[in-house]
């Protein structure tokens, strides 16, 4: 019981002040923290992967109804933009539970790497983005927040590192991106964690205070000190150059892509 203790008030401080600053839901630091606990308890991968997802997806609606008052109030959330996302999102989410809950573990961290490490490499170099922001056709919108959904649920990640990059290269400015991005974050912590709970409610030997795959007491003490976190990291954003943004942006994604090769 005390590694739980220790680490939840530094999963909550860190994952908030993340969704808040960066947009990305928190989900990129809950779900390897949990994995980690959760591994160092005893549970098998097959219990600890879906678990974490799941509980990572239920802080992720806290964190991202902390933080959007903030971005909204700085005018950073496009809300066109996001109720043009929303459907595919929504879809996307459902689909990307039950994938991850029945992929095969080794190659699903492997993948969860692979795509770390490619969204931080695009923050990293420059491609030339629109000059200004354009009506985005739902052609574009659906299929991609499809793909948005999935994606953020197979993983936990809330969408934002696909979301804001996205974005920019439409011509948002990026702590609009980001603003957009932690609206988008709701939708998909919530459809995520209704499926997992949904797809772990007859699964034997969870751990205790579980709800399908969503452990309530991690999500209780996790969301006690992200609250509080994310709503700073909201505040900071607005105080940050846009340069020095996207290069933290890029930086915070790379011990996540370590962890998940080394897991």
């Amino acid at each position: 019981m005390t590694i739980e203790f220790i680490l939840y008030p530094l999963i909550g401080i860190v994952s908030g002040f993340l969704a808040g600053f960066f947009g990305v839901g928190g989900g990129l630091v809950i779900v390897p923290s949990l994995h980690f606990m959760y591994s160092s308890l005893g549970y098998s991968d097959d219990i600890s992967i879906p678990l974490s997802l799941g509980t990572a997806l239920s802080c992720i609606v806290f964190n991202s109804i902390s933080a959007i008052p903030v971005h909204n109030a700085n005018k950073n959330v496009s809300w066109r933009n996001f109720t043009k996302l929303l459907f595919g999102i929504c879809l996307g989410g459902v689909v990307g539970a039950f994938i991850s809950v029945n992929a095969e573990k080794e190659l699903f961290k492997n993948i969860f790497a692979f795509f770390i490490l490619l969204v931080s490499l695009r923050m990293f170099f420059k491609i030339k983005d629109r000059a200004t922001s354009n009506d985005i056709s739902p052609f574009i919108t659906v299929p991609f927040g499809s793909f948005v959904g999935t994606v953020s649920t197979t993983f936990a990640i809330g969408g934002g590192i696909f979301i804001g990059p996205f974005l920019r290269l439409m011509g948002e400015t990026m702590k609009k991106a980001v603003g957009t991005s932690v609206a988008c974050t709701l939708p998909v912590g919530f459809v995520g964690a209704i499926t997992y709970i949904y797809l772990g409610y007859n699964i034997e030997g969870l751990p205790e205070y579980s709800f399908g795959y969503v452990n309530y007491l991690s999500l209780f003490f996790i969301i006690i000190f992200s609250s509080f976190s994310s709503r700073f990291g909201a505040w900071l954003t607005q105080r940050v150059n846009e340069r020095v943004f996207q290069t933290l942006y890029a930086l915070q994604l790379v011990p996540i892509f370590i962890y998940w090769v080394l897991a």
